[in-house]
This record gives C-alpha cells, structure tokens and sequence, in this order.
C-alpha cells in the first residue's frame, strides 16, 4: 500500500459517503466518516475512534468491536468505549463462542439485531447469556459490519440498564453506521491494513531520527509533536485553527519524511526524540 493508494480509496469513499447523490445527510454520520477517512490506513483507531463515538452518540455504557468472521470459534473485540461515570466491565479480551446461537444470529442478520432484555432472550445461548449478565448487559444492540455481502466484523451497542433503543430513532441511525459508514470505510481499512507489510524505507533509530527531525518544516513538526501528544486529528484541527484535510496532508508529509508507514509509528518514533 503507498500513498497514491490510499489517497484513491479515501477519494472514492468520500465521494460516495459525503458529495455524491446518495451521500450522507445526518451532519454526526457525515462527521464520523469524514474523521475515519483520515485514519483509513490506521484500523485500530478507526475502531476505536468508532466505539467512542456511537457510545457517546446513543448514550451507551460500553461499545466494542472488530474484524472477525462467522466461521471463526471465537469472536474477540478488538476495541471498545466505556461510560465513564459507572462502574463498566471491559469485553477487551473476551472470548465469544461464535457457534452460539444469538451470536450466529447477529452475523447473519441483515440489519440491527435488538435484544431487548438479555436475561429473557430466547435467541442466546445459556454460555453466552451468562457471559453478557456477568458484564452487566441488560439491553443490546449488534449489527454485522459487511464487506458487501462478505461479513468482516462486529458492532456491539450495550446498556446496564432497561432502556427502548428500538423505539427511538437510536435503532436507524445504529443501522445507518453500520451498513452505510463502517461497512465500506472498514473493508477499505482492512485492505489497506493487509497491504502493508513493513514500514517503507530503512528502519530510523536514534540520532538518525534526530536528523530527519530536522527535514520536517515548522508546520509539519507542530502537528507530529501535537499527535505524540496524543491528541485526535479533530483537536490538532481545532488548536492550529486548520482544516482536517491541512492536518491529514502535514501528517503524511512528516511520515513519508521519517519512513514510518502510520501515525502510531510516527508517534512511537518520535516519543523517543522528546528532549531534542
């Protein structure tokens, strides 16, 4: 995967997403797409970038996903977003028996599957059940997130408490950043992602990184010190009164500079250079 590469696919995803006929008209969907197509060769934090959002947007107590398949024994959340302001167990790490009934039932859904009361759902398997009352769901929602009709990974929506998703519009707009959103801008991540095989050019160390620290402009620098920093391409946009699109460009500048192939290696390259 190179540049012009990625640069295509996030050309093609935007104009189908946000300026074509058939473009997004929720303003929080468009804002969620456009955020992920800055990080579509990054899909870890398109999934983590994801999961906060929908926890924050459907006032959820905790959101996970990540890529698996139906055929696989196991489903294992690969991220995931917490309320907070309670006491929320972590799914990170959690092993899903994918044969369970509800779960296969998910994968297979061709929409948003609703479990209105976990304890009660007739569509689980007893492990299963057990497993999401031990982490304290009540209320559940999931969708499968499809590589057209290829099923890639999940989405998972929960609440600790009674609460009627599908009698609001929380259920559509759910169904909407699933199919219409997660579904095409993952399946590009996911090809991205398998398209990377190491990092392009020599491996930087040391003073060497020094050096090359100094081939960055003045602008490019402030960003990349910005991300180290830790904050989203959103906040660095915000801080330095600049568009998205100025960030992502000066971000893939530095990286292309200093050889590494993602702005978490940029940042792990350039943690070690803090006191220069």
């Amino acid at each position: 995967m190179n540049d012009e590469e990625l640069m295509a696919a996030q050309r093609q995803l935007r104009r189908s997403l946000l300026d074509g006929h058939g473009a997004l008209r929720w303003r929080p969907a468009r804002d969620l797409a456009a955020h992920l197509l800055l990080h579509l060769d990054e899909p870890d934090d398109c999934w983590r970038f994801a999961a906060g959002w929908l926890r924050e947007a459907f006032d959820a107590d905790r959101v996970d996903c990540g890529f698996g398949r139906p055929e696989e024994a196991c489903y294992r959340p690969q991220a995931e977003a917490l309320r907070r302001d309670r006491d929320v167990p972590s799914v990170i790490g959690l092993a899903i028996d994918a044969a369970d009934c509800g779960v296969q039932t998910v994968w297979h859904a061709h929409g948003v599957v609703v479990l209105r009361d976990v304890e009660q759902e007739r569509r689980l398997g007893q492990s299963t059940r057990a497993e999401l009352l031990r982490m304290g769901t009540r209320v559940k929602m999931a969708a499968p997130i499809m590589d057209r009709t290829r099923p890639l990974g999940l989405m998972c929506v929960d609440w600790m408490d009674a609460c009627e998703p599908a009698r609001d519009e929380r259920w559509a707009r759910f169904e909407e950043i699933a199919a219409v959103v997660l579904g095409p801008v993952m399946s590009a991540a996911q090809r991205m992602a398998s398209g990377v095989q190491r990092d392009v050019g020599r491996p930087v160390h040391g003073g060497d990184a020094i050096d090359l620290l100094e081939s960055l402009t003045p602008a490019e620098r402030t960003v990349a010190r910005l991300a180290v920093d830790g904050l989203s391409y959103k906040e660095i946009a915000r801080r330095l009164n600049r568009s998205f699109s100025t960030v992502d460009h000066q971000l893939r500048s530095a990286r292309s500079k200093l050889g590494v192939s993602s702005t978490a290696r940029l940042v792990n390259l350039m943690s070690g250079t803090r006191s220069h």
